[in-house]
């Protein structure tokens, strides 16, 4: 399993072109940074994050070859984007991110102001809501937001523990005249993490696990993006090798709604947070070596489906239309 510790041990060097696995033009969908020396984080975060500067976060994306960063606004940063159009203001076109804002009191000039910035969508907050695990609060957040965002054309941006949610998630999805996008894999499970958990996995089938089945039918449907990141909030297999039934079901599914995200640098899981944790407890980042994994997600996949994975279907799920 995976050890915690600072990224700061991590070699991010370079990569020489010859040993490039990501193809030029490729994307990073889902990280964050965090220079707690220029951006405050907001008193009600339900974490504190350690220290990930903007250097550390370039030295790492160039490692592995990307070239095109969608930031995703960190949550301990609560409503205030300043860091995301900071950033954005940095990479001078050449990202995109989506924001935590307050759509109550965001004016249409202010949202306005963000999208011609680069910022694609907004990040729903369902610690802030109180709807990680309750569906009904979801479901109205999920509406709420939709209703605000879409006269600028923005998407949404959702994460929980609950893949079994989205049997009853789906006509709602399908309802909306926004796309949708969810991170790490849904929050599908695998023997190992259930095991890790302390439940019997014995009779568990990660490719029949409730809830798959209506992700593959929104995929199908383009009514959902799906970013396959972060492994290790589903799994507690060292090679996560018990990732690829999901990977295959996911990508045959629709090929063209995956999408790549690092999860740099790293913030723990769920499952691995302390149940008692308190919006000022720093937590250190879980130590991944990223450039493994992209090996092994890399061998699962067509060489045109690698393609669209990393540049075409990143391109068109953040509206990036300049010809670099």
């Amino acid at each position: 399993m995976p050890s915690l510790a600072s990224t700061a041990s991590i070699d991010h060097s370079i990569t020489p072109e010859q040993d490039r696995i990501c193809p030029r033009g490729s994307w990073d969908v889902h990280h964050h940074i965090f220079d707690l020396d220029k951006f405050p984080l907001s008193p009600t975060r339900h974490f504190t994050p350690s220290p990930a500067s903007l250097a550390s976060f370039e030295s790492f994306q160039h490692s592995l070859g990307i070239e095109h960063p969608c930031i995703a606004h960190g949550l301990s940063f609560g409503t205030d984007p300043s860091s995301l159009l900071h950033y954005l203001k940095y990479f001078d076109g050449t990202a995109r991110a989506y924001a935590c804002i307050d759509i109550e009191t965001a004016s249409d000039e202010e949202i306005q102001n963000l999208k011609a910035q680069g910022v694609s969508g907004i990040r729903i907050d369902y610690h802030l809501h109180k709807a990680q695990h309750d569906l009904q609060r979801q479901i109205e957040c999920i509406k709420r937001y939709s209703d605000r965002v879409t006269p600028f054309g923005w998407g949404l941006q959702i994460y929980h523990p609950h893949p079994e949610f989205y049997d009853a998630l789906t006509p709602i999805i399908s309802s909306l005249s926004v796309s949708l996008v969810v991170d790490h894999f849904a929050g599908l499970k695998t023997a190992s993490l259930l095991t890790y958990q302390g439940i019997d996995a014995s009779d568990f089938d990660a490719a029949t696990q409730p809830g798959l089945q209506s992700i593959c039918d929104l995929l199908r449907s383009n009514k959902l993006w799906i970013k396959l990141s972060a492994p290790y909030r589903c799994s507690e297999d060292t090679t996560y090798q018990d990732m690829k039934p999901l990977v295959r079901a996911l990508v045959d599914a629709n090929p063209d709604r995956v999408l790549y995200g690092s999860d740099w640098p790293h913030t723990q899981p769920f499952h691995r947070r302390p149940k008692d944790l308190k919006g000022e407890d720093v937590e250190s980042f879980v130590e991944f070596d990223d450039m493994a994994w992209l090996k092994t997600l890399k061998s699962w996949l067509t060489s045109e489906e690698w393609e669209k994975f990393m540049v075409h279907n990143p391109r068109r799920f953040t509206g990036y239309d300049r010809n670099d």
